[in-house]
This record gives structure tokens, C-alpha cells and sequence, in this order.
């Protein structure tokens, strides 16, 4: 089961749904981005309404206030990137934008501790195994980087370990391997890094974090 959103961001949309790739606005959502849509000039020049940042087609990056507004913006372009100069500027994604695309940008530009990658909750069992030693947890938490596992066992920063777990809709219809490393204690789980995770198996877990998160 996928969080609730808990709404950390305001993100003013200036672009119409199709300027998206499917799933995306949702994902976003998802991962603590309001998306409100704001496409009129009207809307684009009232004061009242001032989101965190606002993402905005490079045609129509006039409508936006005047440069004393410092609200970042995204621009939405034709190809990967543009010439504008405006300081204002702090990313720009091809159209359709993608989840891949926008969320390292609106980290980078929002968050103090920005992520690269999106990660969904999960409800997964995992087994971590060291030696002749053989732990149960569950996966609360993927990303193609790294989990959050809860686990009965005592666990020190810098160990590793297999992590085994099962990935559903994996397109070998495998269970996932790869070698992790204990980051930290968070809460009620264990933040862990992925170690020499095969390429195919990284792709895997990509694709299916990003399948809960926009619902495909």
C-alpha cells in the first residue's frame, strides 16, 4: 500500500495534463507535491497565489510575474534544454516530462537533503544473509538504490549482507538478490544501500517503484 500524500510543497502548474508523461502529476503527489493548475495569465499574475515553484512551458514564461517574484521556475521545453538566462531558471524537462526527469530537479531546488531517485512504500518480505546466518524482515520502502527493512535483529551501520525479496510483476518472475549495506537506524526500520545490484534487476525495482507510484 502506497502512503497517503502528506503535502510538503506547493507546485503551481502552469502547462496543460498533456505536457506530462502519464502517471506523472499523480506520482508527484504521491511523493509530497501539490500540483496546482494555473494556466490563465490571470492566475499566472496574482500575487495571492504563490507556490513553492512553479513549472511553466519556455513559450509561455512571459506570463509569469516580474523577476522580483524569485519563485523558481522549471521550464518545459522542446529538447532537453534551453538558452533562457533568467536566474529564476533552476531546470528544464523535454516534453512530455517524466517522473524521472522532474524529481531530481524539484529536489534539488526544494528539499535540503535531495534524493536522485523516487522510492515507494512497500509490503514485502526479505530475508538478509550473512554467513551461515539468515534474518526475516520486511521491505517498508524500495528505491532502485536502496530500503527501508524492519527487522527483529540488531543490525550496525557498515554491515552487509544478501537481501533477498520478492519483486511482484518482475519480468523474470525471479526473486531480486543484491548485496546491501546498513546507512542507519530510522525509526521502527533500517536504511540500507544497495551494493553491486545487476543492472537488470536495478531496472526492475525502478520500474516497479515507479508502477506504485503512478498506478500502472
Amino acid at each position: 500500500m502506497v502512503d497517503s500524500p502528506s503535502f510538503r510543497r506547493t507546485i503551481g502548474s502552469y502547462v496543460p495534463p498533456r505536457a506530462y508523461a502519464p502517471g506523472t502529476r499523480a506520482a508527484l503527489e504521491k511523493l509530497g507535491y501539490r500540483m496546482v493548475p494555473a494556466s490563465t495569465p490571470r492566475q499566472a499574475r496574482d500575487e495571492r497565489c504563490l507556490p513553492d515553484l512553479r513549472i511553466v512551458d519556455e513559450r509561455h514564461v512571459h506570463l509569469i510575474p516580474p523577476e522580483e517574484d524569485r519563485t523558481p521556475l522549471v521550464l518545459l521545453t522542446a529538447t532537453s534544454r534551453a538558452g533562457d538566462k533568467d536566474p529564476r531558471i533552476v531546470g528544464y524537462a523535454p516534453r512530455p516530462a517524466t517522473l524521472e526527469v522532474l524529481f531530481p530537479i524539484l529536489q534539488c531546488a526544494l528539499e535540503n537533503t535531495p534524493r536522485t531517485v523516487v522510492r515507494a512504500s512497500t509490503e514485502l518480505p526479505g530475508s538478509c544473509v550473512r554467513a551461515d546466518q539468515r534474518w526475516a524482515g520486511a521491505v517498508l520502502s524500495l528505491s532502485e538504490l536502496g530500503c527501508l527493512i524492519r527487522t527483529s535483529e540488531p543490525m550496525a551501520s557498515g554491515l552487509e549482507f544478501d537481501l533477498i525479496f520478492p519483486l511482484p510483476l518482475h519480468p523474470a518472475g525471479r526473486m531480486v538478490s543484491t548485496r546491501a549495506r546498513v546507512i542507519e537506524q530510522c525509526g521502527e526500520g533500517v536504511a540500507m544501500a544497495f551494493e553491486e545490484m545487476p543492472n537488470a534487476e536495478r531496472q526492475a525495482v525502478s520500474e516497479y517503484v515507479k508502477g506504485r507510484l503512478t498506478g500502472r
